[in-house]
């Protein structure tokens, strides 16, 4: 018999999170789902927890792989997934108990979307029934634009942003197969990439707003993300690929938002750069940053900050 949904939950040394995690997906107001928790590489309590949870429970499954990232993770469990639709979903967080029942049968009564997505809140460990709405500017402003469509519209809005966290969304395993997998190279936008390729390849998305299908998210100081200078890295490494896309496709007004952004989030990593060496925070950057950072960026850009960087690493 088929499954309908496959739940899919990478976790690295976050077995103090897993049971709450696991127990909102064990009250989902469906039981039409597998769990496939792969462990990657945990040297914590991961493995007998979700041992536990397999023995009371059977539609847990246990994945193991050396340490590879959460890219890596996402991509065996999806080799092990039987799912008609995939639920992406972090080893820390929560699922409202209607998230998988709504969504699937959006997705059953709607053939033309592949991707349906719902509202996230987030939460701090300890304050669970405290949920705020953005974790990193005003906490009660919506930061999600909540846009339905597919081909360029949706294109842009990716050009400009990621517009959804991952766990928000139900997707068709054809959807999740058709983009492609995740790309370990991109370690903390991993899941950003992911959406940019789905909407270039033309995958519809649908935005549906229903109670009691929100992915909660726990707010920690934990969080990969938390490491503003190797996020916007690899982010920029990300809209270098994208520029080949939107080039390679005519996508102008796209490629316009996407440079735009590009240049932005440049201007924010050089200045982190810069603070950092002023503060004394870590190392100076070595020639290897550098050098990453001479060539990725524009002679308008490198005027602005090798004098400055230079002057920081000096006064130290």
């Amino acid at each position: 018999m088929g499954t309908k949904v496959s739940v899919i939950i990478p976790s690295y040394n976050y077995g103090q999170y897993l049971d709450p995690t696991l127990n909102s997906v064990l009250e989902q107001t469906t039981s039409d789902w597998e769990c496939l928790v792969v462990d990657d590489g945990s040297t914590d309590h991961t493995a007998a927890i979700v041992a536990e949870w397999s023995r009371r429970d059977p539609r847990f499954r246990y994945l193991h792989q050396n340490n590879q990232g959460q890219a890596t993770a996402r991509n065996l469990g999806l080799q092990h997934a039987r799912g008609e639709y995939i639920q992406f979903f972090d080893s820390d967080d929560l699922l409202q108990p209607d998230k998988l029942r709504i969504q699937s049968a959006w997705l059953d009564a709607h053939p033309e979307t592949d991707i349906v997505y719902g509202r996230v809140r987030y939460f701090e460990t300890g304050k669970e029934t405290q949920l705020f709405i953005d974790r990193w500017g005003e906490r009660m402003t919506e930061w999600m634009p909540m846009l339905s469509g597919k081909g360029e519209p949706m294109i842009r809005a990716f050009a400009d942003k990621n517009i959804l966290e991952m766990g928000c969304a139900l997707f068709r395993r054809e959807a999740v197969d058709l983009a492609g997998g995740f790309d370990k190279s991109m370690t903390g936008i991993e899941d950003y990439d992911f959406c940019f390729r789905a909407a270039a390849k033309g995958l519809s998305f649908t935005f549906l707003d229903a109670d009691s299908t929100a992915v909660l998210m726990r707010h920690h100081p934990n969080s990969y993300s938390k490491n503003r200078i190797k996020v916007y890295r690899v982010e920029l490494e990300l809209r270098r690929k994208m520029d080949e896309v939107l080039t390679k496709n005519g996508y102008r007004q796209a490629k316009e938002i996407n440079d735009e952004r590009y240049g932005w989030r440049m201007r924010r990593l050089q200045d982190l750069l810069i603070d950092r060496t002023i503060k004394q925070q870590g190392k100076r950057p070595d020639n290897k940053e550098l050098g990453w950072m001479y060539k990725h960026s524009s002679l308008k850009q490198n005027l602005y900050f090798f004098p400055r960087i230079l002057k920081a690493m000096v006064a130290r």
